[in-house]
């Protein structure tokens, strides 16, 4: 099986030496075939923007979507990247449109450890993607509080660029990730 995974950073695995972030350790777990297709500042407009001509190109048979922490980051003039609006819209037009041809399912957005105001904007919006995810009968793997409670991320992320842990913090994620209900009922699926 082949999975694609679209999103920002934190999909890609920024800040780690090997680059497996907890994509490549949840794919090495579950033994399928993972296709990274996360860029570092990357927001749900971006994704928006491109993950069609990507996944069309790819022969994926599923595909995993996960962004939002640089949505709400501050731009040099003070204003949030992109508003809450806006990014509800992109995440529910990404639902729509991908799953009528593959398998979709949404992993919360991560938290960035340097940023306190941003984190809280990032939780509120995990939160809010539980009702959209449910609306369009997308499953959903909502670690968010998970992970802004775990020392290991912040302490990494902080360690390093202020967003972005090591492997032991992308490992913590792929536990969660790898053990949540959602997950494994849809890769059963």
């Amino acid at each position: 099986m082949r999975i694609g995974f679209f999103g920002d950073s934190f999909i890609a695995g920024m800040g780690e030496p090997d680059g497996k972030g907890w994509v490549g350790r949840v794919a090495e777990r579950s033994g399928f075939t993972a296709v990274n297709f996360g860029i570092g500042g990357d927001t749900s407009t971006d994704v928006l923007r491109r993950w069609r001509a990507e996944a069309e190109g790819a022969n994926l048979d599923r595909l995993v979507f996960s962004f939002g922490a640089n949505d709400c980051l501050l731009t040099d003039h003070k204003r949030i990247t992109v508003g809450q609006v806006d990014r509800l819209k992109n995440a529910k037009s990404i639902m729509a449109e991908a799953g009528k041809k593959w398998p979709v399912l949404f992993v919360s957005p991560l938290p960035v450890a340097g940023d306190r105001a941003a984190t809280n904007r990032i939780g509120e919006m995990a939160r809010q993607l539980i009702t959209f995810t449910r609306i369009h009968r997308t499953p959903y793997v909502n670690i968010f509080d998970d992970v802004n409670a775990a020392d290991v991320w912040h302490g990494e992320a902080l360690a390093n660029d202020g967003a972005h842990p090591g492997a032991a913090g992308y490992g913590f994620v792929a536990d969660l990730v790898a053990a949540h209900p959602e997950w494994q009922a849809w890769l059963k699926s």
